[in-house]
């Protein structure tokens, strides 16, 4: 009986000794309370929210500017026609007239430039009634032509214009341009309008 009982409690050692080294740690001492097992950070993945993403590297669209084309149109007062001598017209607002005097070959043409008309006893037309000077911006005005040029070939021993141009009242001397024969609305009512021989050839001046 003495040998069973010293063979059962040597059993009790052993299983005892072989559970206390399972709480040993790797150096064979019993771990602390912080020694415990690492476990993967669960929270890793849940760090990254929408906000940690930059948008520095995101192309957005860029505002299309919208341009409106449109075609250049003139708003401006309707053109109208310079009378230039008895079958030449001119544009009031691109043109003018100019009555080469002493010419035998071309006595009046439409011209762009002062300098195209600069010649010995050249005059220059910029109108022939107030309608060009309505077309040129100049409402109201009256196309006056001054006198004191001399006259050549038939023309000889007349008050010949020295240069014809818009004004907002024609001077004293001045012709005033334009008038109509048929109505005689001349704005001196002492005047009569007439058909210019050449003062302005083959336009109407009051007189």
């Amino acid at each position: 009986m003495n040998r069973l009982f010293l063979a059962a409690l040597a059993a009790g050692v052993v299983a005892c000794s072989g559970a206390g080294s399972i709480l040993l740690g790797d150096s064979g001492t019993q771990p602390d309370e912080d020694a415990a097992v690492v476990q993967p950070d669960a929270q890793a993945d849940d760090d990254v929210t929408v906000a940690d993403v930059t948008t520095e590297d995101v192309e957005h669209p860029k505002d299309a500017n919208v341009v409106d084309v449109a075609i250049d149109t003139w708003t401006g007062p309707p053109d109208s026609k310079i009378q230039c001598g008895p079958t030449t017209t001119c544009s009031a607002q691109k043109e003018m007239c100019c009555w080469h005097q002493s010419s035998t070959t071309k006595q009046f043409e439409c011209v762009t430039s002062g300098s195209s008309c600069a010649g010995m006893y050249d005059v220059v037309m910029t109108c022939s009634n107030a309608d060009n000077c309505a077309s040129q911006g100049n409402a109201g005005y009256q196309c006056c032509a001054t006198g004191g040029n001399y006259g050549w070939n038939t023309c000889q021993g007349y008050d010949v214009a020295s240069s014809v141009t818009c004004k907002s009242q024609c001077d004293t001397y001045d012709y005033e341009l334009g008038c109509s024969v048929q109505q005689q609305n001349c704005s001196d009512s002492l005047q009569t309008c007439i058909v210019s021989k050449c003062t302005a050839p083959a336009d109407t001046m009051c007189y």
